[in-house]
C-alpha cells in the first residue's frame, strides 16, 4: 500500500512538472514597465494622487500577468505625470483595467482612466478621459501564458500613452507647464518648442522654421525676420 502511495505521488509530481514546462514561461522573468524614455507631462498643480477604482473581474487574467494592467498604469502615472505647480491638485483615476480570454486562441483587454485637475479653491477645474481596448491573437500558442499576457499589456500601454497625452494636450493644455513650472500656453498661443520641424518660405521671407501640427501666422516684422505666432488647430 505504501509503495502505491509513493508511486502515485511521483506520478503526480511528474505530471505537474510537465505542465509547467508546457507553458514555457513558469520560470521566465519579464522586465518591469518603464516609461522614463517618454516625455514627462508637467501639470500646474502641487500634487497628483493616483486612485485605483477598477472593479475586480471574476474571469480576469490580470493576476496571472507578470505585470497587472492597473499596476502598469500606476507606473506610467508616476513616471510621466509631474506636479510642477505651487497649488491645486490632480487625481489620476483608474476606472477599468483587465485582461480576459477571447475565444480559444486570443486574449483581450481594456484600460479606462480619468485625469481631474482643480485649483486650490476648486473654482477652475478640468478633466480628460482616455480609454483603449486591445485584442491579441496568439495563433497556436497558449493565449493565457504569462508571455502573451505581458505582450498584450505592453501593447495596451503603448496605446494608452498615446491616447492620454493626446487628450491632455487637447483639453488640458492650459494646465500644462514646462519643467520649471512656467505655463506653456498664454492666451491660446503655444510657447513650447515642438520636437519636429519643417522648413518653408512664408510671404517671401527667408526660409523659417515652422512647427508641425500647429497653425502659424506671420505678423508684421521687418523682411527676413518674420515673427511667427502658432496656435493649435
Amino acid at each position: 500500500m505504501r509503495i502505491r502511495y509513493w508511486t502515485g505521488l511521483g506520478s503526480l509530481m511528474l505530471s505537474l512538472g510537465m505542465a509547467a514546462c508546457s507553458d514555457g514561461t513558469a520560470d521566465e522573468t519579464f522586465p518591469p514597465t518603464d516609461y522614463s524614455y517618454l516625455p514627462q507631462i508637467h501639470l500646474n498643480v502641487a500634487s497628483i494622487d493616483v486612485q485605483d477604482e477598477a472593479p475586480a473581474a471574476p474571469d480576469s487574467l490580470s493576476a496571472k500577468a507578470p505585470i497587472a494592467p492597473d499596476q502598469a498604469l500606476k507606473n506610467m502615472a508616476a513616471q510621466r505625470l509631474i506636479a510642477s505647480g505651487t497649488s491645486g491638485k490632480a487625481d489620476f483615476i483608474i476606472k477599468q483595467a483587465y485582461l480576459n480570454r477571447a475565444g480559444n486562441n486570443a486574449v483581450e483587454g481594456a484600460m479606462d482612466v480619468q485625469l481631474n485637475v482643480a485649483d486650490a479653491n476648486n473654482q477652475h477645474t478640468g478633466f480628460v478621459h482616455a480609454r483603449i481596448t486591445r485584442k491579441l491573437d496568439a495563433g497556436d500558442r497558449d493565449p493565457t501564458s504569462r508571455k502573451e499576457l505581458y505582450t498584450l499589456t505592453n501593447q495596451m500601454m503603448q496605446d494608452m500613452n498615446v491616447e492620454l497625452e493626446f487628450q491632455i494636450r487637447k483639453k488640458l493644455l492650459s494646465w500644462m507647464t514646462d519643467a520649471a513650472g512656467t505655463p506653456i500656453v498664454n492666451g491660446g498661443v503655444e510657447q513650447q518648442t515642438l520636437g519636429v520641424t519643417v522648413f518653408a518660405d512664408v510671404g517671401g521671407a527667408v526660409p523659417g522654421v515652422l512647427s508641425v501640427g500647429v497653425v502659424c501666422a506671420v505678423t508684421g516684422s521687418a523682411p527676413g525676420t518674420p515673427s511667427v505666432c502658432c496656435s493649435t488647430p
